[in-house]
């Protein structure tokens, strides 16, 4: 190689590494650029991940509280329909308790009827048998009736003479529960004895007093 070869190369060679150190700074530069669109464009993306995120936590927060609530209101309407079907099983067994209870009282009240027809058919024949000694006091009775129908008749017609009736008839009492408090017999009443073989029915249901209105 010649000296002017040699000095072509060497001149080349330095024009090319002229070239390369004054190209460099553009290269930097868009590198740079680069960094700065890098983070122009990071920004709105954390952005909207951020935004995105923050509206999927307040969805979630939302679905949560509307489904609690809904779980709420299902599980009051579930206590609703429980309450609701435990009191109408209490009135159903109420009343079916109420419908056997009047039934059992009907029953009773049948079998009651039955049982005082049976004794007063008992107690007829009783009396008819025991007709030949009660006479004598079935006599007293017709006698008795007989003078007590003259003398309401006759104290229709003299009205002093029902208020006379009254006294003594109250004097009449009071002498027969002192005799029959000292001597253990009635003046104005048959004996016990007599009662019960001539009037009295045994098993005869008693009648109940009806109880006084409060109105009265």
């Amino acid at each position: 190689m010649d000296t002017n070869e040699y000095y072509m190369v060497v001149l080349g060679l330095s024009i090319l590494l002229i070239l390369t150190l004054s190209y460099e700074p553009p290269i930097q530069e868009g590198l740079d650029i680069g960094k700065e669109m890098r983070k122009t464009f990071e920004k709105p993306a954390k952005d909207i991940k951020k935004a995105s995120e923050k509206e999927f936590k307040k969805a979630k927060k939302a679905t949560t509280k509307e489904f609690n609530k809904a779980k709420k209101e299902t599980t009051k309407g579930l206590n609703v329909v429980k309450k609701e079907s435990v009191k109408g099983f209490n009135v159903v067994k109420k009343g079916a308790e109420k419908a056997a209870k009047q039934v059992a009282k009907g029953f009773d009240e049948i079998f009651d009827e039955v049982t005082n027809i049976i004794n007063y058919i008992e107690c007829g024949f009783n009396k008819i048998k025991t007709l030949p000694d009660c006479f004598f006091w079935y006599f007293l009775d017709i006698i008795y009736g007989i003078f007590y129908m003259f003398y309401s008749m006759l104290a229709y017609a003299i009205p002093p003479l029902k208020d006379g009736a009254k006294m003594f008839w109250s004097m009449m009492k009071m002498m027969d529960e002192m005799i029959h408090d000292l001597t253990g017999f009635h003046i104005i009443r048959y004996p016990k004895s007599v009662m019960n073989m001539c009037y009295l029915c045994k098993g005869a249901p008693k009648k109940k007093r009806s109880k006084p209105s409060k109105c009265s």
